[in-house]
This record gives C-alpha cells, structure tokens and sequence, in this order.
C-alpha cells in the first residue's frame, strides 16, 4: 500500500484542501492512503482554530482523508521549522508511510532542495543569516536574505508562505533521515491568507473571516459538501465559530501574573520577555498587546504564538516531536494503516481515552499538559453549556462507515 502523509490544520477544510488530495492521489494513485498531521485545537498563527479538532477531522475524512492524527501540541505553537519538524516527526513514526506531500506556490522540487540545503548550510550562508538576525531581522527574512545571497532564484522561492513550509518539511525529512519520499504539489486558488476566493479555491483565513461574520451560507460555495455540512452541524450545536475573543479576558488575567522572567519561558530571552510585559500591563485586549508587542525584530506571528504559550504554560523546553499518537478520525483504507501500525509505529497510539491510563508514566505530563490546553479551548465555546472541563476523555474518533 502506498501510505502518502500530509501536514495540515483544515482550518476549516476547504475546496483548495480537496484539490490538494486529490492531485496528491492523482500523482501516486488512485489507492493512495492519505494520512494527515493536523493540527489540534491551537494552530500555528497562534490562535485558536475555528472549529474542535475532531470536528475538523471528521470533515477532512468525510472529504478524501483516511486517518486523521493530532500534531504535537508544542509543534503547532512554534514557527514553521518547529511546526514542520513536529508533524514530520509523527508521520515518520507512524513506521509505514512512504511518501510525504505538501503544497507549494512554485512546485520544483529540486529548486526547493536546493533552498533547503542552503538554509542548513555552514560557511557563507550561515555567516549571512549571523548578520541578518544582528541587524534586527525576524528568522524568515533572515533565512530569505543568506539564502538568496547564495542562490537568488531558491532565495526568492523564500517569500511565499508555503514555500517557506515546504523547504521545512525536506530539511525534516533530511534531519530525521526519513525515507519518506517528498511530493510537492502545485497550490491552486487564493494566496495565504488572501480574502478574495480565486477560481472558487478560498483561503482558510477568508473561511474564518465569513464565519465569523455569521455569513455560513457564503462559505457553501468554497467548502466541499460533506465539509460544510460538518461545519454547519457544529454550528447549529453552538460549538462553532470558535474565537479567541472569547477568551480574551481569561487570557489576560492569567498573563497580568507573569513577570518578564516568567514569560522568558515561553518566548526566549531576546528581549521579547520585556516588551510583552509592557504590553500586558499596558493594554486590555490580545490585539492591542500584540500591535503593541510587535516589531520588525518580533514579528506577529511569534508575538502571538508567545502569549498563546504562556496561557497554555507550554514553554518553549517542551520540545516538538511526538510522545504519542492520538487518533481523530478514521476512514476505510485508514482502518488498514491503523492495523500496519501495530507492528510498525515507534510511539504509543491512543484511539480511545481509556488508552491513556495504560500508558508509561513518562508520558503522562504530555497528556496532562494536551487535557488542559483542550479544557481552556472549551471556555471559548459559544455555547456556555458546553464550557465544561474533561471534554477529552469524553470524545472518540469519528469512523467513516
């Protein structure tokens, strides 16, 4: 069988999603398995995803996915090299997946090698992203500019965001020394967090912003039929649009406690500690601390992903990879892949909740760490009813018949 994995958060899955399966299936087969790492209920821009995880996951296998796995926690709430490493990681694990596939804005594998192995470079490319990070520059732009010193076309590839995520997925695979084999797929419809749908292939960002808006029935159109259906369920049962509006006051409560030492903890000691804790004091909302926390240096992104990791006490020490395998979602050709992972997968695989408490003592901070991050998410809930702790130990994986 040939076992393809993908990265994603289906934030929520969308048209463009479907066209990613289906050319990823196009390109190996038609009896491709497609397994994904997904994100859980926090996602890499650092905010919470729009609709609960399992929800999410039930609408990717509902629409061509086969076996639905969550990211790593910590992986999710880092940049795009720890985001990928993360994912990555799991999917190897899993001992039985042979190729990895993942979208690009320019879809040349050998360019993108040829980016990847720049930005792991010694000598001159490394010198060069020493002075970009001294002269204030954030990581990405950094990495852009030593390696289009280097290599102008592979600098420039540097510039789109899922460029940038596929050059980190081959230097994962390079890092883990993985036998998985890269796929890169041409990405089709609106740009990253574009608000204009193009050729009926939105945005995730335009998704959440309709949603958001209480505009559902505008989203029918660029959502597959299944998906929407799972997402206008969700929303009907007031456990949906999910926003960290919602939560804004508890986040702050829980961050006006922290001093610059404590929020070291979560986002380094570069001098970010310190702006934020001028922004938290002086400010009384998410948006505003982060305007008033970011700079060239401090990106948005990370500013977010910092205050997001204080409120979950998830410091930047917890590392990416995986200490477990946890299933959302299940389809026919992944209840096969789940029976190859019996003998093949390097790392304990939970399916139902009652798996945990058989699991090492070792493990048991992670899982206890994951369990909280889910019952704060629960607070954002529209519902008020639905608001309650434990909801993990309570939610099984949806299995297509």
């Amino acid at each position: 069988m040939t076992v393809c994995g993908v990265v994603a958060e289906y934030n929520p899955f969308h048209a463009g999603h479907a066209h990613h399966l289906a050319e990823t299936r196009r390109a190996l087969g038609e009896d491709t398995a497609i397994v994904c790492a997904m994100s859980g209920n926090f996602v890499q821009r650092g905010d919470l995803a729009v609709m609960e995880k399992y929800r999410r996951a039930e609408a990717a296998v509902q629409c061509g996915a086969d076996l639905m796995l969550e990211t790593p926690l910590s992986a999710c709430l880092w940049s795009a090299s720890g985001f990928a490493f993360g994912a990555v990681a799991l999917l190897d694990a899993l001992g039985c997946v042979t190729h990895l596939s993942f979208g690009a804005e320019r879809a040349d594998l050998a360019l993108l090698r040829r980016a990847a192995d720049l930005s792991r470079a010694e000598g001159a490319p490394a010198d060069a992203l020493r002075q970009a990070l001294a002269a204030g520059l954030p990581y990405a732009a950094a990495m852009q500019q030593a390696v289009a010193a280097a290599d102008p076309e592979a600098g420039a590839l540097l510039a789109s965001p899922n460029n940038t995520l596929a050059v980190e997925y081959l230097c994962a695979l390079d890092t883990l020394d993985s036998s998985m084999q890269p796929l890169a797929i041409l990405r089709a419809g609106s740009a990253h967090d574009s608000e204009i749908p193009a050729d009926g292939l939105p945005s995730a960002s335009y998704l959440r912003k309709l949603l958001t808006q209480g505009r559902l029935e505008e989203c029918r159109p660029l959502m597959p039929q299944a998906s929407f259906g799972v997402l206008s369920r969700a929303i009907a049962a007031d456990e949906a649009p999910v926003t960290r509006h919602a939560v804004d006051q508890a986040i702050l409560a829980h961050l006006r406690r922290l001093t610059p030492a404590d929020l070291a903890r979560y986002c380094g000691n570069d001098g970010l500690e310190n702006r934020l804790w001028t922004a938290i004091r002086d400010n009384t909302d998410f948006n505003a601390i982060c305007a008033a926390a970011q700079t060239r240096r401090y990106p948005l992104a990370r500013v977010r992903r910092a205050l997001m990791r204080a409120w979950l006490d998830l410091p930047t020490s917890v590392p990416p990879a995986a200490d477990y395998v946890r299933v959302l979602a299940v389809g026919a050709r992944g209840r096969d892949v789940l029976r190859r992972m019996k003998n093949t997968c390097a790392l304990p695989v939970i399916v139902k909740p009652v798996t945990e408490r058989t699991l090492p003592d070792a493990i048991q901070p992670a899982l206890a760490r994951d369990a909280l991050a889910d019952d704060l998410y629960a607070l954002a809930y529209p519902a008020p009813s639905l608001r309650v702790g434990g909801g993990r130990f309570r939610k099984t994986p949806f299995c297509l018949p």
